[in-house]
């Protein structure tokens, strides 16, 4: 081979060393470019996130405003109407509050209304058969053991370890008065989710069922000012004048002490009652604003205090 043949072989492989070296710089750069765009894009999203978050909790303050603002004979009347409020720089929310009474609760209400929602919820399921029963039985079950009394009447003596009520000592009570009540109705549930140990909420229908429940209630009675249709139609004897009057008084606002409305809580005592609410469920959705994921929603259960503070945050989901 003669030198320039030679010499022209080896200008051939550094012309293909130095395509091959550029072509792997720019399989590099751009990886290198879309690594720093995906990393932008989540920047992007995590402050997105972050915008959305702090614009769900102003609509969660937003509505605790609203409720220490209404008079409290009208907040009995918070049933979950929408309403759009402003939480600054553009930004818009849709709040709605209902009183935690208007809704069934699962550790209180009558097991037959759980049931009975079930069914009216289309709930296709056999576990919903004798689904009241299952949750009387537990009830039963999570009850305190009360100790048998004392035949003879006596007291314990000083060195007697103090009786235990749920998990707390209980100390006797002075000679001739009576002895502390233990709590009636124990906590079972301690989210409305729980349920689905009892009957399956795979199906499409399950969350219309899901939606009239609750697991903080104070009351085991219905507030029938707060409550769903969907809730008060599982009441037994409730009547379309009944629900009439509830939409009327909603509508005008009218004293909880309306003879109509009286009447109706007399025949209905065992299920309906109309207190000063004391628990709220309040929901928040993102409605506009720049920077924030539309359609974002959180769910909060708050309690009104006497404290300092004037409410005492027991939930919040979807954050």
């Amino acid at each position: 081979m003669s030198p320039r043949a030679a010499r022209n072989g080896e200008r051939g492989v550094i012309l293909l060393a130095v395509l091959l070296a550029v072509a792997v710089m720019s399989v590099m750069v751009v990886a290198a470019t879309s690594l720093t765009r995906a990393g932008i894009g989540s920047e992007q999203l995590e402050q997105r996130r972050l915008a959305t978050h702090f614009a769900l909790r102003s609509g969660l303050e937003a509505a605790k405003a609203l409720i220490l603002t209404t008079p409290a004979g009208q907040r009995a009347y918070f049933y979950g109407e929408p309403l759009r409020l402003q939480v600054g720089e553009g930004q818009s929310v849709t709040v709605a509050i209902r009183d935690a009474a208007g809704l069934i609760d699962l550790n209180r209400s009558d097991p037959e209304l759980i049931e009975t929602l079930a069914r009216l919820s289309g709930l296709d399921d056999p576990a919903v058969d004798g689904l009241a029963a299952r949750i009387e039985t537990l009830r039963e079950q999570a009850k305190p053991k009360q100790s048998a009394p004392d035949p003879a009447g006596k007291q314990p003596g000083p060195g007697t370890p103090p009786a235990q009520v749920g998990g707390a000592p209980v100390p006797p009570a002075p000679t001739g008065e009576p002895q502390p009540k233990v709590p009636a109705q124990p906590l079972i549930f301690l989210a409305v989710d729980q349920i689905g140990e009892l009957v399956s909420l795979e199906s499409a229908t399950a969350q219309a069922f899901t939606a009239g429940l609750t697991v903080f209630s104070p009351s085991d009675k219905i507030n029938p000012l707060a409550a769903p249709r969907e809730v008060l139609a599982v009441v037994p004897g409730i009547t379309p004048n009944d629900l009439a009057v509830f939409a009327d008084m909603r509508k005008n606002r009218k004293p909880p002490d309306d003879p109509r409305l009286q009447q109706i809580i007399e025949r209905l005592k065992q299920y309906l009652s109309v207190a000063e609410p004391t628990v709220f469920i309040i929901d928040v959705e993102i409605e506009d604003g720049a920077d924030l994921l539309p359609g974002s929603r959180s769910r909060a259960a708050v309690q009104i205090s006497e404290a300092v503070l004037p409410f005492h945050t027991l939930a919040v989901w979807g954050e």
